[in-house]
């Protein structure tokens, strides 16, 4: 009897990797993931932490979960994405994502200065883009709200008197 329950058992838990792997690969179709945040959803579908460690580092093994090449394609798709970000945005985000701070360093060699300062540059055009002639309050705000957002000050200084006819805030 102790066989057929331990048979039991083992070919029960093998239908629940099987199952969370199911789900873990659903989850890698919308998006790459990094490790620890494939682990946090099998967990918070209701995955038993053994199996959702399981199935995550089987998943490694074969190279469907890779921080790195999910860091290298989250900060490409920075890069290329219409909208604005600064280097301070994806670094928070790659490592609340769980990628290693050795990771996101290699990775953000990428981002020179030179990039952050055309960030920036389409960030203040946004934000000026709905004022015809702005103001001296106009560009406080725009500065402001590239401040926020995480642009470097020489940046977005930069940016602003790439305006010309604008003058620099201080």
């Amino acid at each position: 009897m102790r066989g057929h329950r331990r048979q039991k058992a083992l070919q029960e838990k093998t239908e629940a990797i099987e199952k969370a792997k199911t789900a873990a690969i659903r989850l890698l179709r919308y998006r790459p993931r990094s490790e620890r945040e494939l682990l946090a959803r099998l967990k918070a579908k209701g995955w038993d932490d053994s199996i959702a460690q399981e199935v995550v580092a089987r998943f490694k093994d074969v190279g469907l979960v890779d921080d790195r090449q999910m860091a290298e394609l989250f900060v490409q798709s920075a890069l290329s994405d219409t909208q604005p970000h600064s280097r301070f945005e994806v670094r928070y985000k790659l490592r609340s994502l769980g990628i290693s701070d050795e990771i996101v360093e290699e990775v953000l060699s990428l981002w020179t200065d030179e990039v952050e300062y055309q960030m920036a540059e389409r960030y203040i055009k946004r934000r000026l883009a709905g004022t015809p002639n702005p103001k001296q309050r106009d560009i406080q705000r725009a500065f402001r709200a590239a401040m926020q957002k995480g642009f470097e000050l020489s940046a977005i200084r930069s940016a602003i008197r790439s305006f010309g006819d604008l003058q620099e805030i201080d």
